[in-house]
């Protein structure tokens, strides 16, 4: 495990997380200088513990929020305020230079964004009052309460999003992936959260059987080729999918697979789903226990460590925190310290605890070695990575 302390190179400044691993770690840094407000885009070199600016800005409102879509060479940037106007930067990560930036001006008010490569975003809108009597039109028409827009930097132009599957969708649901060996895009279907879906359950003798959680999976290429020319839906694949008896959710990914996590509710089966990159296959590699007042905790690999899931069980006083796939650790971690959120490394518990009354909030987090013992408490906010803990 590595602990790198970014509190120590900026002071009175808010602080956001773009990138972490490899050598570098990029962050953006909000902070008053010379009677301005400003945003730094910054890279904290590992090596050398030197920090660099990227590029900077003034900000003339301070109201607008930013969103960071990290790529190998490139930073991708979208500027909003909530409501119907939206910037967007492609900054080069060397340079600092401006690849492309837009000014875009859509229908209705900004409530969401990803990036699906360096070039090319979703974005989301919602009703406001500008737009009522046009969004009571797409409703009646579409049956969504949303619109969804594929822009593409290159070519300076977004398309309106025909296909159900992605309008409905939250960021969050959208997963770009690499899968036999070409981007693809993961894009997740569930139904409601987890309380609802056993509800629909719990009456399925008046809802049926086809209340489903479905997973899809897309070259990157041919979804963008499909929402250009505008049709109905795109050519995705049906990878996973569970009806009304069953609960489907997205649990992480490593080098070799993405997982899932599939629950049967009749007898309260619950497993992990692995499917594999290199060739599509699908296996059940993890049966979950079955222990009341817990919670499950995966941890995603990424490039250089393996996907690992972990039950974390409430005992009281303290909470068990105990490995039960690609895992061994069992430690247990007193309430006083919190919530743990992390294992690295099979060995290191991080355990986050936030104090908070109607004026502030301070956050803590407490790194626990099961090997040794020992522990180190910080005030700070916290991020983990593979093997790597940063703490801003």
């Amino acid at each position: 495990m590595k602990i790198e302390d970014l509190r120590n190179i900026y002071t009175n400044s808010r602080v956001d997380l773009i990138e972490l691993g490899g050598e570098s770690i990029y962050y953006a840094e909000e902070k008053v200088e010379e009677g301005h407000n400003s945003l730094f885009l910054l890279e904290y070199n590992r090596r050398t513990k030197r920090e660099r600016v990227v590029t900077n800005y003034i900000l003339n409102d301070p109201s607008f929020v930013h969103h960071y879509f990290a790529f190998p060479s490139e930073i991708l940037m979208v500027t909003e305020d909530g409501g119907s106007e939206v910037w967007i930067l492609a900054l080069e990560k060397e340079s600092g230079h401006e690849r492309r930036m837009a000014r875009l001006s859509l229908l209705g008010s900004f409530c969401g964004c990803t990036a699906l490569d360096s070039s090319r975003l979703l974005l989301w809108t919602k009703e406001n009052d500008g737009v009522k009597e046009l969004f009571s039109t797409y409703r009646r028409l579409t049956g969504q309460e949303r619109v969804c827009y594929l822009y593409d930097l290159d070519e300076e132009r977004y398309w309106f999003v025909r296909d159900p599957r992605l309008i409905s969708a939250t960021p969050e649901d959208i997963v770009p992936c690499q899968a036999e060996d070409a981007a693809q895009l993961l894009v997740l279907e569930p139904h409601g959260d987890e309380a609802e879906k056993e509800k629909c359950y719990r009456n399925r003798r008046w809802l049926g059987d086809n209340v489903k959680d479905s997973v899809w999976l897309c070259p990157l290429l041919d979804l963008v080729v499909s929402l250009k020319a505008g049709e109905p839906r795109a050519p995705m694949e049906l990878v996973l999918s569970t009806g009304t008896s069953g609960l489907l959710r997205y649990a992480g990914m490593d080098a070799e697979g993405l997982y899932f996590r599939a629950k049967y509710f009749p007898d309260e089966d619950e497993r992990i789903i692995e499917f594999r990159r290199r060739d599509g296959a699908k296996q059940a590699v993890c049966r979950l226990p079955k222990r009341e007042n817990s919670r499950l905790l995966f941890l995603q690999g990424g490039s250089s460590a393996p996907f690992r899931a972990y039950v974390v069980e409430d005992r009281g006083d303290f909470c068990r925190c105990e490995g039960v796939f690609r895992a061994s650790l069992t430690l247990d971690v007193s309430k006083e310290l919190g919530e743990p959120i992390a294992c690295v490394e099979d060995r290191y518990l991080v355990a986050r605890y936030i104090l908070a009354d109607d004026k502030d909030s301070f956050e803590f987090h407490t790194v626990l070695d099961a090997k040794t013992g020992s522990q180190q408490s910080y005030e700070c906010r916290c991020a983990v990575s593979g093997p790597t803990v940063v703490l801003y």
